[in-house]
């Protein structure tokens, strides 16, 4: 009877934690007419090794603007993401766009650009770069996104760990990507399970 009641308590804490959680079908989704999407990520294999990043400026269309990735040498995943981040700023900011959604998978460091003070992390100098380009866009949207809607931001950013430090730039899309831009194209979307 113990064993049948601690079973019971079990599935009860289990239905009560699903009530908080719910699916949900994501994708890359083109901006709005007029806007441009700035998607980046960062990539570390282990702490201590090569780290890179790597990013993609699309129009409302979902046509590429320019693709980059850099190799950074040593650095944590968020400074990398930062890397990111400003890298595609910088060059969004040197295009003349003025209206930007910019997207990415890192909670960390979406959190560190929205903040006000900078101050206290040890990227203080790249965060308060990357907010003296945003603020002279006119219009900008700051957004966390989920893993598997950046699939193909990743693949560019683990790129960047093949090459010397430095940025490579594309204008066109690399084949290893065509199959990302196929499933943002036709707008694919893949099942997540998220907190509510």
């Amino acid at each position: 009877m113990e064993n049948y009641n601690a079973i019971i308590k079990i599935t009860e804490k289990r239905n009560s934690l699903l009530n908080f959680t719910k699916e949900e079908l994501i994708g890359w989704e083109e901006p709005i007419w007029g806007w441009t999407k700035l998607n980046v990520d960062g990539s570390v294999i282990q702490p201590g090794s090569k780290s890179a990043c790597g990013g993609l400026i699309r129009d409302w269309t979902g046509r590429t603007i320019v693709g980059f990735s850099m190799n950074i040498e040593i650095c944590t995943i968020t400074m990398a993401e930062l890397w990111g981040i400003y890298v595609g700023v910088k060059l969004v900011s040197g295009l003349g766009i003025a209206k930007l959604v910019m997207e990415s998978d890192s909670k960390c460091a979406m959190t560190l650009i929205q903040k006000m003070s900078t101050e206290i992390h040890g990227s203080s100098s790249l965060i308060r770069s990357i907010k003296e380009l945003l603020v002279k866009m006119k219009s900008v949207e700051v957004r966390h996104i989920y893993r598997e809607t950046n699939f193909c931001i990743d693949t560019l950013a683990k790129l960047g760990e093949e090459h010397k430090p430095r940025i490579k730039f594309w204008e066109q899309p690399l084949p290893c990507l065509f199959h990302h831009f196929f499933t943002g194209a036709s707008n694919v979307k893949f099942s997540r399970v998220v907190v509510q």
